[in-house]
């Protein structure tokens, strides 16, 4: 179920263990050769595809596109929260499908900018939600490391506008891809400290604002990403819908 194309008495009329997925992504640059709104993109991708794939056990909001990329702010383009915004944005939304009945929610994220504030937020929706209201969960958007790395070539060239959201986007805006931009960029040397943690923003960290090589990717190959990172997402959706409450 797509909730943008539904009306609100058919929402109603949803059963209420569903599965609402919340994709969450950002507007930010991609180095030189993808849109701002790469992450977007294959986050609507992914949830659009595992509607198609188990329609009546899911109920796929739009994407939030206002997401974390404060360390992307120095790059025209990049529209950003800071993170008590973004973490307000994702609780209002969570609260606005709680309230509705929805029991079992999903963010579905696709920017790895948005990792720390989503993890708050579990923490938020646990506290808030003390009577067993609802069940919170997260997962990656893209299928795990070693589904993707049977599909790509460069296990080491799929950060930030590498080879893997490179793929992605030929498969589904092609015309956005600047093929004659790609270059291989990454992180520069001196900005680690062994067992040490840092935060830096990308042009700092990079040459041109990407992480990886994007020059091996196809669009087959981002077809072939795309339908196994939703293969991955429905699963865990069945798997949590099948879940017992908690309460």
């Amino acid at each position: 179920m797509l909730l943008s194309e539904m009306t609100s008495p058919e929402i109603a009329a949803l059963p209420r263990d569903i599965v609402v997925l919340i994709p969450v992504a950002s507007c930010e640059q991609h180095s030189l050769h993808l849109p701002v709104w790469t992450d977007s993109f294959i986050g609507q991708d992914v949830a659009r595809r595992v509607h198609e794939k188990i329609p009546g056990d899911v109920l796929v909001l739009p994407v939030q596109w206002l997401g974390y990329s404060q360390h992307h702010s120095r790059y025209p383009g990049t529209v950003s929260a800071v993170s008590a915004t973004h973490l307000d944005l994702m609780l209002d939304m969570v609260d606005s499908m709680v309230r509705h009945g929805f029991r079992k929610i999903l963010l579905q994220n696709s920017h790895g900018g948005n990792g720390a504030g989503i993890q708050v937020l579990l923490q938020r929706l646990m506290e808030k939600y003390q009577r067993d209201e609802a069940e919170f969960y997260t997962r990656w958007a893209w299928a795990g490391g070693d589904t993707l790395n049977s599909i790509r070539t460069l296990s080491n060239g799929s950060g930030h506008a590498g080879e893997t959201e490179t793929a992605m986007m030929l498969s589904i805006r092609p015309d956005l891809v600047r093929t004659d931009e790609l270059d291989a960029d990454g992180e520069k040397d001196g900005m680690r400290v062994p067992g040490v943690a840092s935060y830096h923003r990308f042009d700092q960290r990079t040459a041109h604002g990407g992480v990886g090589d994007p020059r091996p990717a196809t669009a087959e190959m981002g077809e072939k990403l795309l339908e196994a990172s939703a293969a991955e997402v429905a699963e865990g959706v069945l798997a949590i819908r099948k879940l017992k409450p908690f309460g």
